[in-house]
């Protein structure tokens, strides 16, 4: 972003509604706070921070426990959320590929796209397995660690990328977590040449995740879609015939996207 586009935007910027978003991401990552934290988080007055949480709460964006004095998210997100699901034309086009592949497999199915530097799940079918993922749809993980963040990085450009390194890091969330620049790149050109990532307990030990790449019409990555499970589920014989299914997968949904070139 250039120094006058940054200008300019932080010019045109309401500093109100600015404020009263932060206090709904807030809210969403911290679950409850009470006025106090929030005002102190927010880092302004509390009159201010009251003025702005009394019109959420109005509008159903927040709501507050009579109990412990804290807010949370109201139940205004979850029709805006189920408004935008319904519409996503992702998920349209993954629901039935990603029912297909649980009904297979039984292991988690996971749809995610890149925001803000993290994998953002937008859609879970759950295992029917008793050991499964924890993930939660609107839930976040960090880009490098996992199989969908990596399918995702690995076609974007180069410059992009170092971009997310840039910003997130490559922190060390298990022993086998990549973090070198130079280890993820290469890591990164495996999946351009195999068309599928693996998350080789790299974000949760004793857990496996396989992934491949959706694009969309303009040849550009549109999110990714994954399989996970206990470590015994994804064993190194059957990593091949799992990686098809979902580089099949994934092609079919890219299809439905307009994507016509196959990776």
């Amino acid at each position: 972003m250039s120094k006058d586009t940054g200008e300019k935007q932080e010019r045109y910027t309401i500093q109100s509604i600015d404020k009263a978003l932060d206090l709904l991401e807030l809210l969403a990552e911290h679950g409850s706070l009470n006025l106090l934290e929030l005002t102190d988080l927010l880092d302004q007055p509390k009159s201010s921070t009251y003025r702005i949480v009394l019109t959420l709460e109005n509008r159903g964006f927040i709501s507050r426990d009579d109990e412990n004095g804290k807010y949370c998210l109201g139940y205004k997100q979850l029709m805006l959320t189920r408004g935008m699901l319904e519409r996503n034309t992702l998920r349209s086009a993954a629901l039935h590929e990603m029912k297909k592949l649980s009904e297979m497999y039984g292991d988690t199915i996971n749809l995610g796209v890149l925001l803000e530097g993290e994998v953002l799940y937008v859609e879970i079918l759950e295992s029917t397995q008793p050991l499964r993922m924890t993930d939660t749809v609107g839930s976040k993980s960090p880009f490098h660690a996992t199989a969908m963040g990596k399918a995702m990085a690995a076609f974007l450009p180069e410059e992009k990328v170092k971009e997310l390194i840039m910003l997130q890091g490559l922190p060390a969330l298990t022993k086998n977590t990549i973090v070198s620049e130079k280890q993820f790149q290469l890591k990164l050109q495996q999946v351009r040449e195999q068309g599928f990532a693996l998350d080789d307990q790299e974000i949760v030990e004793g857990a496996r995740c396989l992934a491949a790449p959706i694009f969309n019409m303009y040849g550009n990555i549109e999110g990714a879609v994954s399989m996970s499970g206990a470590m015994h589920r994804f064993a190194d014989e059957v990593i091949p015939e799992m990686a098809e299914s979902m580089k099949a997968a994934a092609n079919r949904i890219s299809r439905k996207l307009g994507y016509e070139t196959v990776h």
